[in-house]
């Protein structure tokens, strides 16, 4: 059997490098149209739902995938956008007139899944939804030299806009940064503010994108980063800190 991929460098930048970056090792759901996965941080703190657009040729075959890194580094070895992984022997293997090699899959069952469905992560229903070019979101992450103590980031509504926060209302005698991510939203007002790790969203901001479509679940303290383009989706569900 044979994985085409298209987009060498898509495929990276949207779907294996945004995941290696939660977790080294995930299952991968393949079948006809796409690929997928569903992971979780070390910590619990966040999942990812990654879906990339992919025209396989198969359905419903699991890939156990053990050391994201080093796929992800002998893949950036190939010198084609266009190329074609044999999936044979429980190993991907690759060859073309310059390299090869071959890459070992785990067996079923040693690797788990974060215990949520696609189904319920489609259910999940929110209060506020904004949207923040992404421009904003690296602005955001510039802070952090200021903030350099804090790893606490604070999002809340006021006269309309949406702010961030770069804060710890725990503690006294703290220095705080706050930037205004966008201008509208849609929904409760924030009005106490919902704080996520800083570390969280250092690690779910890898992907280049316009804009980043942020929707917050104010009674279960759950926020969700949504990176869509043409060719994937990927949707981070994170769980709020205490103030």
């Amino acid at each position: 059997m044979n994985l085409t991929v298209s987009n060498k460098s898509n495929f990276l930048s949207y779907f294996l490098n945004p995941v290696s970056r939660l977790s080294n090792s995930c299952i991968a759901n393949l079948d006809s149209e796409s690929i997928s996965t569903i992971i979780a941080a070390a910590d619990n703190t966040s999942i990812l739902y990654a879906k990339y657009k992919a025209n396989l040729g198969e359905s419903d075959i699991k890939l156990n995938l053990p050391d994201l890194s080093r796929l992800t580094k002998i893949i950036q070895c190939i010198n084609k956008d266009d190329f074609q992984l044999n999936l044979a022997e429980n190993c991907l293997k690759y060859k073309d007139s310059r390299i090869q090699f071959k890459y070992h899959l785990l067996e079923n069952n040693i690797l788990t899944s974060p215990p949520i469905s696609v189904d319920k992560i489609k259910a999940l229903t929110f209060d506020t939804t904004f949207e923040v070019p992404y421009s904003n979101i690296l602005d955001l992450i510039k802070t952090s030299t200021f903030a350099i103590s804090l790893n606490k980031v604070y999002f809340y509504t006021k006269e309309g806009n949406v702010y961030a926060e770069v804060n710890d209302k725990q503690s006294h005698n703290v220095d705080s940064v706050c930037i205004k991510l966008c201008d509208s939203y849609t929904g409760k007002d924030i009005p106490d503010g919902l704080p996520i790790s800083f570390e969280t969203l250092r690690t779910i901001i890898g992907a280049r994108c316009e804009k980043v479509i942020v929707n917050i679940n104010q009674q279960l303290n759950v926020m969700t980063f949504n990176i869509n383009n043409d060719e994937s989706n990927l949707k981070y569900i994170v769980s709020g800190l205490i103030k």
